[in-house]
Order: C-alpha cells, then sequence, then structure tokens
C-alpha cells in the first residue's frame, strides 16, 4: 500500500495523483476525437472543466450522504465534543463528512457539468455522452488502482488465490487485521475492458446518438451491483440488504436501456435539429 509519494521536500497523496494524472490523459484524448462528433476542442475542454468541478460537488455530497445515518447514531458524542472543544470537534466532524469520496456521486456531478455547460451555450449534449464514454472507465480504472494503493475501497476478507495481505496503516486499521480480496484490482480490470470495448464500437456509426453511453451504464451498472458482494467496507452506506452503490446501479441500469433503444436520444437529436 503507497497511500503518498514521497517527492523529497514533501508528500502527496498517491490516489489524487494517480486520477488527477488519468483526468488529464483523457481530455487529451477527447480532444483528439472530438472532430469525430463534429464538436470542437475547446468545448470539449470547458465541458471537462465543468465535468470535473460537477464531480468534485457529486462524490463529496454523496459521501457525506451516506455518511449521516451514523452521524445521527453518534450525536450525542458529537454535541459533547462542542462543549469540550469545538475546532477539534469541527475539524472530525468536517472530515468524517467530507472526508472521502463516492464514484456514483461523482459521475452524476460530471453528466450535470456537462449538461449545464451546453445548456449555457446552446449545444446538444448527445455528442458529449458518446465522446466521454469510454474515457469514464479509463479514469475510473485508473482511480481504483489508486484505491488500491491508498487501501480505500478495499475487498472481503479472503485467503484464496490473489489474495492481498495489507500493511498496517493507522487511518484504516481494520484493513491489515485478515487477507483482502482485490476488489480495486478487478473493478480496474474490469473498467479498462469496459474502455477498450467502447472504444471499438464508437467506430461505428450506428451506435452513436448516446449509445455508446447507454452500453456503458449497462455494462457498468451490473458489475458494480455485483462488485458490491466483494467489498469490505461498510462506510460506503447501505438501506436495507442493498448498498448505496447497488440501489443506484438499479436505477441507471434502465436508463443505460433506454439510451441504448436510441428512440428517445433519436427525437431529441432531430428536435434540436429542426429547431423545436
Amino acid at each position: 500500500m503507497f497511500p503518498s509519494i514521497h517527492l523529497g521536500f514533501a508528500d502527496i497523496p498517491t490516489y489524487s495523483t494517480i486520477f488527477l494524472a488519468g483526468f488529464f490523459i483523457a481530455i487529451v484524448i477527447a480532444r483528439k476525437i472530438a472532430g469525430r462528433y463534429r464538436l470542437a476542442k475547446e468545448d470539449v475542454l470547458y465541458g471537462a472543466i465543468y465535468a470535473a468541478i460537477g464531480i468534485l460537488i457529486g462524490s463529496k455530497l454523496l459521501y457525506c450522504l451516506t455518511r449521516l445515518p451514523s452521524l445521527i447514531q453518534k450525536w450525542d458524542a458529537v454535541a459533547a465534543g462542542f462543549d469540550k472543544n469545538f475546532m477539534q470537534t469541527l475539524l472530525f466532524l468536517m472530515n468524517y463528512l467530507f472526508g472521502g469520496l463516492v464514484f456514483y456521486g461523482g459521475l452524476i456531478g460530471a453528466f450535470l457539468g456537462i449538461f449545464c455547460y451546453c445548456k449555457q451555450y446552446h449545444l446538444s449534449y448527445v455528442p458529449y455522452m458518446d465522446v466521454f464514454a469510454p474515457l469514464i472507465p479509463f479514469v475510473h480504472g485508473i482511480g481504483r488502482i489508486g484505491c488500491f494503493c491508498s487501501g480505500c475501497c478495499y475487498g472481503i476478507e479472503y485467503h484464496g488465490p490473489f489474495a492481498i495481505q495489507f500493511p498496517y496503516n493507522e487511518a484504516v486499521p481494520q484493513l491489515s487485521q485478515v487477507p483482502r480480496f482485490p476488489v480495486q484490482l478487478l473493478e480496474a480490470l474490469m473498467n479498462f475492458l469496459l474502455c477498450g470495448i467502447l472504444f471499438c464500437l464508437m467506430k461505428k456509426k450506428n451506435l452513436r446518438n448516446g449509445r455508446l453511453m447507454g452500453i456503458y451504464l449497462i455494462y457498468y451498472s451490473i458489475a458494480r451491483f455485483l462488485l458490491e458482494m466483494l467489498r469490505g467496507d461498510k462506510i460506503r452506506g447501505s438501506i436495507s440488504v442493498f448498498s448505496t452503490s447497488q440501489l443506484i446501479s438499479l436505477i441507471l441500469l434502465p436508463v443505460g436501456i433506454v439510451l441504448v433503444r436510441g428512440k428517445w436520444v433519436e427525437k431529441h437529436c432531430k428536435e434540436e435539429k429542426s429547431g423545436v
């Protein structure tokens, strides 16, 4: 586990470094393929910036929402802490609520960010879905490698082939207690595979108009629902027998099916062209 990279003069978080590198590479690729969809490179760049803002807000907000139930249960202790040391308790509270990220929150935030950019400048957002569809799993896969290095989003206790014994980390003490299934690496592999499939499908014109994004949502929502069964961290929250991510997967699956069927998107594109 490598939670930080030592540069001699400072330590920088491994996850943030890896994720930002992947995000910048994705922007470069998006600008190169923008011409296939008759998109200006500048619009792709600025759309990505809007998406980045949405990722940050959405991932933090959903993380906060998943932490609220446990915070409510501990509120008496938190309130007592405010009486003893206000600033220390406030810092603890902020870290407790906003100290992590949730992928699905970032994904929804990215969609909303690009949608806002397109609405602001009167652009069709459908081509952007096709351009960014293969790049989402690319960046996500790199991010999961960062998760593995940081020791977050870890797997269930596992003693079979490829089991990982993480070194002790005081930030996540339970991580090193038993061997773990490397679910972060499995999800990274599945994301990279999906990225390759979508880039191959991108060459087919009949799979445009949002269908690539639909394929992504179908593939990933099913994969994520199953991968959640291999997760060992309980921090992500749950409702009844389903984790938060499983419930969101169940919502995004029919959205992907609608996009793949294409009728609604094609109707929307025709209305935009006719100025309706």
